[in-house]
């Protein structure tokens, strides 16, 4: 979705670029999968590594304009092709890098020479998603902040506030291993603060909703491989698949405590209306989670095809900021008006930020799928497999 262009300014700020593609541009690069042995090729020679093996390039943090460079080298299709090195002209200069061995773990296979391919092993992954993962670790460890240009009917203006932690160490995003091997997502936090259109009157033009989430990391481990006929075609794959915990507050929060991911920031009740008659303070929190993997069976058919299945957490339903207004408690003072006013503008400010619901649900997927986040979900994806040698690829 490029609703007022988020996806341009978020992935933009993350890379330290302006991006002007168009929806064609993204819908080439979603469309588009790269083998990921000879995108590193590429990025050996972008980096100029003329010899060594792949682990040998995975040790090095390269620079985000070389990374997208080597992709629109590979990439197949000329709308994907374009956009990329439209991308990398406006990240030529660019000192931001990308810390290769926390994206990408290549197994046994990292120690061939650059230049091999394993027999009967084509492991690909899709161009979008390594942008979008290659951003959201671009430097480690960071925090943006930024306006968003909504375009969303009832939002009047939206600030963003985000911070992406360190993927934890040996669980990359793509993976190539045997059996137990593990990938995930980074951990995040986000603060997204709204202004919606009031309901005028006492409560005023504007409403404001700040809505805080703690997303821990999604994760899928390789469970089991199986060739019962010894024949590529009987190849078969389990994946145990997680979704990451999802904490989310109506609440404030102070920006500057969100980078630091030893604990959790604190949560206070957010003034949603500061009138001259009426303040109103309110706080929510919901929580999504699964207590236990979820295993996804893949059949060489699927792996073929690169099917995408996913799993999401058995305690969610509905939006998100649904979850938050069922659990909203409001606090309302007024100055100088009658004692049963209270009670009506609680039911009026209710009435206001569910028929807001949807367009909030909507602007905080659009900022959570440009950072390849399913809220409640994971989706997991098994590109390669060798019989009698257990390999796992997402």
């Amino acid at each position: 979705s490029l609703n007022g262009g988020i996806v341009n300014q978020l992935l933009g700020k993350l890379f330290g670029t302006d991006l002007s593609l168009s929806v064609m541009d993204y819908n080439a690069l979603l469309g588009a999968d790269v083998n990921v042995l000879g995108f590193l090729d590429a990025l050996a020679g972008k980096a100029d590594i003329t010899a060594g093996t792949y682990d040998d390039v995975l040790q090095s943090d390269v620079s985000v304009g070389r990374f997208v460079s080597a992709l629109a080298d590979i990439s197949p299709g000329p709308q994907a092709n374009a956009a990329l090195k439209a991308m990398a002209a406006g990240l030529a200069a660019s000192d931001t890098t990308i810390p290769l061995s926390h994206l990408l773990s290549l197994g046994p296979v990292g120690k061939l020479a650059l230049g091999a391919q394993p027999p009967g092993l084509d492991a690909t992954a899709n161009v979008m998603s390594l942008l979008s993962a290659g951003a959201a670790i671009a430097d480690g460890k960071h925090q943006v902040a930024l306006a968003l240009d909504a375009g969303l009917p009832g939002i009047v203006g939206a600030t963003l506030d985000l911070a992406i932690g360190e993927p934890p160490r040996n669980s990359p995003w793509f993976s190539i291993g045997e059996t137990g091997d593990t990938v995930r997502t980074a951990q995040t936090r986000l603060r997204l603060i709204v202004e919606v259109g009031g309901p005028g009157g006492p409560l005023g033009a504007s409403i404001r909703v700040p809505v805080y989430l703690e997303l821990a990391f999604a994760e899928g481990k390789l469970g089991d491989i199986a060739c019962p006929t010894g024949r590529p075609d009987s190849l078969d794959v389990t994946v145990d698949a997680r979704p990451g915990v999802a904490e989310a507050w109506l609440g404030e929060v102070d920006a500057a405590s969100m980078e630091n991911f030893s604990k959790s920031p604190a949560v206070l009740p957010a003034q949603i209306v500061k009138a001259p008659l009426v303040t109103v303070t309110g706080a929510a929190h919901a929580t999504m989670s699964n207590p236990s993997p979820t295993p996804l069976e893949f059949s060489a058919s699927d792996i073929a095809k690169g099917t995408v299945k996913s799993v999401s957490t058995h305690n969610f339903t509905g939006s998100l900021f649904g979850s938050l207004l069922g659990d909203l408690t409001l606090n309302v003072k007024v100055a100088g008006l009658g004692l049963s006013l209270p009670g009506v503008l609680t039911s009026t400010l209710k009435t206001t930020l569910t028929a807001a619901s949807p367009a909030i649900d909507t602007l905080l997927d659009n900022v959570l799928a440009t950072l390849g986040i399913k809220l409640g979900e994971a989706d997991i994806r098994v590109t390669g497999g060798i019989c009698g040698r257990s390999v796992l690829v997402q």
